[in-house]
C-alpha cells in the first residue's frame, strides 16, 4: 500500500505541473516545431545517446568486472527503466537487485547498490565540473548560477567521501564494530552487516588506475551526452550553441533529482524550458526541445530496461524478502556457509592432533611466507594447512601472510578463520587490483628477515625453500625458484607442452625488452632478505601478472644479486592466468618497464654488506 500511495502521489504532482505548464506555453506552436525537426539532426542525437548508453555499460565493468558486456548493458537500461516506472528513484535499487542476482548468489543488494552509488557520485562530479564550465561561458540568472555551484560543491564533497572511505575503509570498519559493541542490539546489528556490505561494494574501485578510468569514462559518456543534446536542439533551433547544450545537459540531470517525479516527468519540464528561454530560445521552439530530449530519452530506456528485465528472466525474483529475527537470520547465514568453511575448521582440528599451534609469536621473525590470493576457496587451506605444518615441525619463527585480492567467494573468510586460530597468521583484505599489487602489499607488511613469496596453489613443495635460503646464505640478496630444468634428474616439473612454449616465448620477450640472463621470471616461489625486499617493492609500480618481470628489473638496476634455483613444481587445476589475454597484457607490461623506471640509476641503493650470515635464518 505504502509503494502504491507514492505512485499515486507521484503521478499527481506530475500531471499537476504538466497541467500547469500547457497553460503557460502555446503547446500547438510546440508540436509545429517537433513535426518540422530535422530528422537527420534528430536521428545523428538519437545515436548519441544509445551510444551514450553504451559506454556507461563499458564504465560500470570497470568495477563490476564479473560482467559481461551485454549483462552490464541490460542491467543499466533496467535502472533506469526502473526510475521511469517507480517513484523515489527506485530504480537504482531494482538495478541493484537485478545486478546481485546476476553476479553471485553471496552477494547482497546493499553490495551492488555501493557500486552504483559510487556511479552516480562520479556523474555528479562531472556534471558539476561541465556546470562551472558552462556559467564562465553562457551569461544566465545569478540564482541559477548560485543552485549550479551549490550543487557542484555538494559532489564534490560526495566525491571526496567516498574516497575516504575507500582509503580508510578499515578504520571505518572499526569504528562501525566498535560502536556495534557499544550499543548492542538488532537495530546495530542491522547497520553495522549493511554498513560493511556498502564498503565492500565500493573497494572495487578503490585503485588509483581504476578510479582513474573510471573518471575518464564518466566524462567521455557525459561528453557523448552533451553532443546528443545539442543536435536534438539543432534538429528544432537553428542557432543553438555547444555552450548551451552543454548547461542544458547539467540543468536537466539535476532537474531529475528530484524524487517527487518518476522519470523526471514534470520536474524537468518545468525547469528546462526556463533556462533555454533565458539563453535566448523561443518558447515553443524551448518547450520542443525539451519534449523531444525527455521524450526520446524516457521511451528508450523504458522500452529497451523492460526487454532487459522479462528477457533475463528478473521478474521471476521476489523483490520483497520475507522478514526474519536476529536469531532466525544467523542460522540461515550459518546454514548457507560453503562446505570450504567447515572443511577448512576440520583440517585445523586434525593439524592440532599434529603440531601445535602456539598462542603467539617471537618478535624475531626469521621467515615471512607471503600467499596472494584471489578465488582460491579451493586451493588455499591445503597450501596454508602445509605450510603451518612444514614451518612448525621444523621449529622456525615464522609469520604467514595471505594477501586477499578482493576475492568474490570464501577465500576472505578462509583467511580470517586461519587468522584466528594462529596469531602467527595474518591476512590482509584489498580491493581486487592485480596479483602484482597484492604480493606488494603482503612484502611490504611483512617483518622477517627474509621474505618469501609463493602461489596459493602451493605447485612448488615446501622443501624447496632450503634451496633458496641457502642461496641467500652463499651472498644472495635474491633467490628466485626456476622451472627451466638445466640437469635433467635433479628436479621435475610437471606441466602442459602449450604452456611450456608459451613459457618459453614469453622468456625471450622478457629478455629482449627488461632483463637478460633469467629463464624463467614467472615461478611463483621467490625469496628476498628484508632490506632488498622493502628497496624493490617500494619502487614497484606494475600491478598484473608482470610485476615478477619488474621487481627483477628494479633488482638488476640496484646491483643486488640474484641466484635462479630449478624447483621442483607441479602445475595445479584452477590457474587465474590466461594463456592469451594475460600473455598479451603481461607483453604490454614489459615493453614499458624500461620506461617506468627511466630515472632509476644503477647502484643508487646502498647495499648492506654481505657479511651477514649470522643475520640469516640457520636453515
Amino acid at each position: 500500500m505504502k509503494r502504491i500511495a507514492q505512485i499515486v502521489v507521484s503521478l499527481a504532482f506530475s500531471g499537476l505541473i504538466l497541467y500547469a505548464l500547457f497553460r503557460k506555453f502555446d503547446i500547438a506552436q510546440a508540436m509545429l516545431s517537433v513535426r518540422r525537426a530535422d530528422p537527420r539532426m534528430l536521428m545523428l542525437g538519437v545515436a548519441l545517446m544509445v551510444l551514450a548508453y553504451g559506454f556507461r555499460a563499458a564504465r560500470w565493468r570497470i568495477w563490476e568486472r564479473t560482467l559481461s558486456f551485454g549483462d552490464s548493458l541490460g542491467l543499466v537500461l533496467i535502472g533506469f527503466m526502473g526510475n521511469n516506472v517507480l517513484p523515489a528513484r527506485l530504480g537504482e535499487v531494482l538495478r541493484s537487485h537485478c545486478a546481485a542476482a546476476k553476479t553471485s548468489d553471496d552477494r547482497g543488494r546493499t553490495n551492488v547498490l555501493a557500486s552504483v552509488a559510487a556511479e552516480r557520485i562520479l556523474d555528479g562530479l562531472i556534471l558539476g565540473v561541465f556546470a562551472l564550465l558552462a556559467t564562465k561561458l553562457v551569461a544566465m540568472d545569478r540564482g541559477l548560477k548560485l543552485a549550479l555551484f551549490l550543487l557542484s560543491a555538494a559532489f564534490a564533497a560526495l566525491t571526496s567521501c567516498l574516497v575516504f572511505g575507500i582509503h580508510y575503509h578499515e578504520r571505518i570498519r572499526s569504528c562501525i564494530a566498535a560502536a556495534n559493541r557499544r550499543f548492542p542490539g538488532h537495530v546495530t546489528a542491522f547497520a553495522r552487516e549493511k554498513a560493511m556490505q556498502f564498503l565492500d561494494g565500493l573497494l572495487p574501485l578503490g585503485t588509483m588506475p581504476r578510479l582513474l578510468k573510471a573518471l575518464v569514462g564518466s566524462w567521455v559518456i557525459w561528453t557523448v551526452e552533451a553532443l546528443c543534446c545539442y543536435y536534438i536542439g539543432l534538429a528544432v533551433w537553428r542557432e543553438m550553441r555547444l555552450q548551451t547544450a552543454l548547461l542544458f545537459l547539467v540543468v536537466v540531470n539535476f532537474a531529475s533529482l528530484v524524487p517527487f517525479t518518476m522519470g523526471g516527468v514534470g520536474s524537468i519540464e518545468a525547469v528546462a524550458p526556463m533556462y533555454l528561454m533565458s539563453s535566448g530560445l523561443p518558447a515553443h521552439a524551448a518547450f520542443a526541445m525539451v519534449l523531444l530530449q525527455h521524450g526520446v530519452q524516457y521511451v528508450f530506456t523504458t522500452i529497451a530496461g523492460g526487454i532487459a528485465y522479462v528477457g533475463g528472466g528478473f521478474y521471476r525474483i521476489s523483490f520483497v524478502r520475507p522478514k526474519e529475527g536476529l536469531v532466525t537470520a544467523a542460522v540461515r547465514q550459518a546454514a548457507s556457509q560453503p562446505r570450504v568453511m567447515e572443511a577448512a575448521r576440520s583440517s585445523l582440528d586434525r593439524l592440532r592432533e599434529t603440531v601445535q599451534l602456539r598462542p603467539a609469536a617471537r618478535d624475531d621473525i626469521e621467515l615471512s611466507i607471503v600467499i596472494p590470493a584471489f578465488n582460491e576457496q579451493s586451493r588455499l587451506p591445503r597450501t596454508v594447512l602445509e605450510t603451518i605444518h612444514w614451518c612448525t615441525t621444523r621449529d622456525f619463527d615464522f609469520e604467514l601472510i595471505i594477501v586477499d585480492d578482493g576475492s568474490r567467494d570464501q577465500t576472505l573468510s578462509l583467511g580470517r578463520l586461519f587468522e584466528q586460530s594462529d596469531v602467527r597468521i595474518h591476512t590482509i583484505a584489498c580491493p581486487h587490483a592485480g596479483k602484482g599489487a597484492t604480493v606488494r602489499m603482503g612484502i611490504l607488511n611483512a617483518r622477517g628477515r627474509s621474505i618469501l613469496f609463493m602461489d596459493a596453489d602451493g605447485a612448488t613443495p615446501m622443501n624447496e625453500i632450503l634451496k633458496l635460503t641457502a642461496a641467500l646464505k652463499d651472498g644472495h640478496d635474491i633467490a628466485i625458484g626456476s622451472r627451466v630444468v638445466q640437469h635433467p634428474g635433479d628436479v621435475e616439473v610437471k606441466t602442459s607442452f602449450h604452456r611450456r612454449v608459451v613459457g618459453r616465448i614469453f622468456a625471450f620477450f622478457v629478455n629482449i625488452f627488461a632483463i637478460e640472463g633469467i629463464a624463467d621470471t614467472q615461478c611463483g616461489f621467490k625469496l628476498f632478505r628484508r632490506d632488498a625486499a622493502r628497496a624493490i617493492f617500494s619502487r614497484q609500480k606494475t600491478v598484473g601478472f608482470a610485476f615478477d618481470v619488474e621487481i627483477l628489473f628494479i633488482a638488476h638496476r640496484l646491483n643486488l644479486s640474484v641466484a635462479e634455483i630449478p624447483v621442483n613444481w607441479v602445475s595445479q587445476p584452477g590457474s587465474k592466468v590466461n594463456l592469451i589475454t594475460d600473455s598479451l597484457k603481461m607483453l604490454w607490461d614489459i615493453s614499458h618497464i624500461r620506461w617506468l623506471h627511466r630515472n632509476l640509476e644503477r647502484g643508487t641503493l646502498a647495499v648492506p654488506s654481505r657479511s651477514h650470515e649470522s643475520a640469516q635464518p640457520e636453515w
